[in-house]
């Protein structure tokens, strides 16, 4: 005789083969959502944002944000990882970088967090933007440009 038990895991096998077939790969499915990370430039003179973004597996290229603009990524953190990081550098001028964590599950977890991680560059440091709370500083500029910065954000993952 047949469990009960035997017959929900048949049903289930097949209701998730089924979807699997219907899907062209897991990450369509709208139980893992898709997680956004906005950097925005809010400096002000009209200064352009040089920012660099990468995770372990992805790098999003050294790009240059106008006033008023943003660059926005979006991902899934690993199925079956514990945790996803992206980090970024940014810098205004010559004079002035940040280097910080842009995602972690982490970073995620102390705010309110709606799949969307806002970061907002400003003349005197990074924000975190919270819907309710406003944009709370995270970190001042460090001074001077990174020691061959690009040497630096190619290797932080080896």
């Amino acid at each position: 005789m047949i469990s009960n038990v035997t017959i929900l895991l048949s049903i289930i096998i097949i209701i998730v083969s089924n979807l699997l077939l219907s899907a062209t790969t897991v990450a369509s499915f709208s139980f893992w959502p898709y997680h956004y990370v906005h950097v925005t430039n809010e400096l002000t003179g009209g200064k352009v944002l040089l920012v660099h973004c990468k995770s372990g597996t992805r790098d999003l290229g050294v790009q240059n944000i106008t006033p008023a603009k943003e660059l926005t990524w979006r991902f899934r953190p690993g199925f079956l990882v514990v945790s996803t990081l992206y980090w970024c550098y940014v810098a205004p001028d010559d004079s002035h970088h940040i280097h910080f964590d842009a995602w972690t599950n982490d970073v995620a977890g102390k705010y309110e967090y709606d799949y969307n991680m806002s970061w907002v560059v400003k003349d005197d440091g990074l924000y975190v933007r919270i819907p309710t709370r406003g944009d709370l500083c995270w970190q001042k500029w460090d001074q001077g440009r990174m020691e061959r910065d690009s040497e630096i954000l190619l290797t932080r993952f080896n």
